[in-house]
């Protein structure tokens, strides 16, 4: 009964942050499979006897205390700051302690690993896993352009895109390696957890998980490019032959991985060292703490944003006429969970034109600060960012759209975000200065505002983007009116 009343605090206590877990369609869509991943783990190995009463004289009872204290930190921090992150983190680490205090068949090593698990169940976060895609992106067209170098190959490597004489092939982030990278750390895993401790089997794994799934995926992309290269351009074109061969050139790797892991499996057996006494604190009473906190702090997320005075006027740039709105407006309010966004096209009477997205929230979402580039990026594009540009005073930071196909045209945008008063850049700096300024009980407001006109970047911004950035820039600082 303690037991189950632990989960049910434990569930209602972070029932915002699960509900938020589950309404990102990314993580649904990549890591789904790891929960499978670990429930396995824990049925293979979940054994009585189970302790319902902890003290603090033992150096296992001491472990699982700082765990449960650094959970309700990050719980304070979640509550205060607002961030899913540390929230999913506050809840994996409370899931170990617990793991730690009450399952004295396992050690405390193995513990921490099914939590380093879960917390991989989570997902990486956008700020970790962006970067580290775009960086594997970088890995592969390099190794992609050996081949061009060593004067093997009938194409040639532009940034991430393979050009040979009759098509363009885009190494986009699918081709980055990074699920496959998931994939096996969490079948290594799997191996680990459910097996006999073996602290160089285990290192053994791991790093064959990180060298599978690299070379894995350099197979899978070279054999495309090997087959577009011979004229067979419907293997990327064609969705459905696309999927079957990048999985048939795959499925050899996660098969001779899965034999190595069940030949050197050992079974497991719950630890036979003697247990230390239960001690007087009942493990069920570390919820206490948990939802006082949460109930003192109170779901912040739940306060309404009032209406930014300036955003009637941002349907009226001067000069301007609302041309068409975009079709992704209202998803758009909903991801970023807030009603003040604009995603609109506005034109002038000499044919000018600028799209506009904005918004201001105060949501709890990684999204409220994201990688820009990323939500441009397109099949025929090349993001790339330039040195940040000053206009009436206020920064703004261009991103150049260029196409790489005859088909589209270039473009470019300015974009800056607005933490406390401070004009930012996308980086995680600026995540870390919405969290330090909403635990230093400072404004939640975060405000993105990004700004797109026709053409190739030019030097300095052009004197319709000045005029529009600068009308902008002062709008919603506050220092013209509507």
């Amino acid at each position: 009964m303690a037991a189950v009343a632990l989960a049910a605090c434990v569930l209602w206590v972070f029932r915002a942050t699960l509900a938020r877990y589950l309404a990102d369609q990314h993580y649904q869509e990549h890591f789904l499979y790891l929960w499978i991943l670990l429930a396995l783990a824990l049925w293979r190995t979940a054994r009585g006897p189970y302790r319902a009463r902890c003290g603090w004289g033992d150096a296992r009872d001491r472990t699982g205390l700082a765990l449960a204290a650094g959970a309700l930190l990050c719980l304070t921090a979640h509550e205060l700051g607002g961030s899913n992150v540390v929230g999913r983190t506050a809840l994996v680490c409370f899931a170990t302690a617990v793991a730690v205090l009450s399952l004295p068949g396992w050690s405390v090593g193995r513990c921490l690993a099914h939590g380093l698990l879960l917390q991989l169940c989570f997902g990486l976060p956008y700020s970790v896993y962006y970067p580290l895609t775009e960086r594997l992106q970088w890995g592969v067209a390099q190794a992609l352009a050996l081949p061009v170098r060593l004067g093997f190959a009938n194409y040639e490597v532009v940034d991430t895109v393979a050009v040979f004489p009759h098509y363009r092939l885009r190494i986009t982030a699918d081709c980055s390696g990074m699920g496959q990278l998931v994939t096996f750390l969490g079948i290594a895993a799997l191996g680990v957890l459910s097996a006999a401790p073996d602290r160089w089997r285990t290192v053994r794994l791991v790093a064959l998980a990180v060298a599978a799934a690299w070379l894995s995926n350099l197979a899978r992309v070279g054999v495309f490019v090997l087959l577009v290269g011979l004229g067979a351009t419907w293997s990327i074109d064609d969705a459905t032959w696309h999927a079957a061969i990048g999985f048939a050139v795959f499925l050899p790797f996660v098969v001779a991985f899965v034999a190595h892991i069940l030949k050197t499996h050992r079974p497991w057996q719950p630890l036979t060292a003697p247990v230390a006494r239960p001690g007087r604190l009942p493990i069920a009473c570390l919820g206490i703490p948990l939802l006082a906190i949460h109930l003192a702090l109170g779901d912040r997320a739940a306060q309404s944003m009032p209406t930014p005075p300036y955003f009637a006027a941002l349907e009226r740039p001067p000069g301007y006429a609302l041309a068409l709105r975009g079709p992704t407006e209202a998803a758009d309010r909903a991801a970023y969970e807030t009603p003040w966004l604009v995603n609109a096209r506005f034109a002038a009477p000499d044919g000018g034109t600028f799209d506009l997205f904005h918004y201001a929230t105060r949501s709890r979402s990684h999204l409220c600060v994201h990688r820009i580039a990323d939500c441009l990026t397109a099949p025929g594009v090349v993001v790339r960012y330039a040195e940040p540009v000053v206009v009436d005073g206020r920064a703004w930071w261009p991103l150049a759209l260029d196409a790489d196909t005859p088909d589209r045209a270039p473009r470019h945008a300015y974009f800056a975000f607005q933490v406390g008063g401070v004009r930012c850049d996308d980086s995680w700096r600026t995540q870390a200065r919405v969290l330090g300024e909403r635990l230093a009980g400072g404004s939640w407001d975060v405000v993105c505002t990004r700004v797109m006109f026709d053409g190739a970047l030019p030097p300095a911004p052009t004197a319709r983007a000045a005029a529009v950035l600068g009308w902008l820039g002062r709008l919603t600082d506050g220092s013209s009116g509507p």
